[in-house]
Order: structure tokens, then sequence, then C-alpha cells
């Protein structure tokens, strides 16, 4: 019968070393990975790694900023796919496409939270977002002029106008002799 043995690694060594035979590293893995704020130890190196963290981070608020243009890019493909007759899905995504900038539009700080520290700046990456979100809006309200619903000629409000005065009256035919 076979013998069971649980699996064990031993790591203690730290030549990454499984029962005598060497781990290779997986793809992509580098060694040096956290190990330079460990070693960093001088002032000049720990300035220069917490303004690469500042950038680091201004960069993942600019391309946080930048994410919304794929959601606002399919929703104007979604809106362009439906065509401009006036349809329930064609409707559904008009109303989606005027709704979902306005509701971002108003939670701009929860999509690019205020900064804890204060180093970032954070006007560029919400002028950005809010850029995104306005051109979304247009496209939107460009679909609903061009589908007809957005009263925009003078003849979309000729029911408010009041019906003119008569100032002539025309009655009926009467028979003169026989």
């Amino acid at each position: 019968m076979a013998e069971f043995r649980k699996w064990t690694l031993h790591f203690e060594d730290g030549n990454n070393s499984v029962d005598g035979k060497r781990v290779q590293d997986p793809p992509g893995f580098t060694g040096a990975g956290g190990k330079e704020l460990v070693i960093a130890g001088s002032s000049k190196s720990l300035n220069m790694d917490v303004a690469l963290l500042k950038q680091r981070r201004q960069e993942a608020m600019m391309s946080k900023a930048l994410g919304s243009f794929k959601q606002v890019g399919f929703l104007c493909f979604m809106m362009w796919m439906s065509g401009s007759q006036i349809h329930l899905f064609s409707i559904m995504m008009l109303v989606t496409g005027i709704y979902q900038p306005f509701s971002t539009l108003f939670s701009v700080n929860q999509a690019i939270p205020q900064d804890q520290t204060g180093q970032l700046e954070l006007l560029k990456p919400r002028l950005v977002f809010s850029a995104i979100q306005i051109a979304g809006l247009i496209f939107a309200l460009n679909k609903l002029q061009g589908m007809g619903l957005l009263p925009t000629n003078p003849s979309d409000y000729v029911s408010f106008l009041k019906a003119p005065v008569a100032s002539e009256f025309a009655g009926g035919g009467v028979r003169l002799g026989r």
C-alpha cells in the first residue's frame, strides 16, 4: 500500500527551496519588489519615494477621472445604435443618457474623493470627469433633438398661443326668390 505524506514547504533558509530543489520565481516577478523602501534609509531617497508616491496617487486620480469615458462612450454608442425612431428601447436609452450624466455630475465628490493629506491637486481630474459627463449629456440632448422630442421650433409652442378674435363672420346662404 502507498504511504501518505503531508505536503510541506520550508522557506526558513531563504533560498526558495522545497526539499532541496530550487523553486523558480513566477513570470513577471522581480526580487527587488518592495526592498527599496526598507533599504533606503537616507532622507534623499525617502523624499524621492514620497514624491513618487504622490505622483502615482495623482495619476490614479486622473485615471479614475478618465475611466468614466468608457461608460459614457458606451452609453452614447447604445443611443446611436437605438436609432432616431420613437420606440420603447430608444426612449429608455435616451432617458438613461440624460439621467446618468446628471446624477454623476452631482456625485463628483464621491467619484473623486477629497485627499486626506491635502497634497493632491484634484481640480484637473474633477474638471476632466465633469467634461466627459457634460459631453455625454450634450450627445443625449442632440439625440433628443434628432428624435423631434426637444421643443426648439416656434411651431412647438403654437398650442400656448391664444386664438385671434374673429373680425368677420359668415352666415349660411339665404335664398332669394322662389
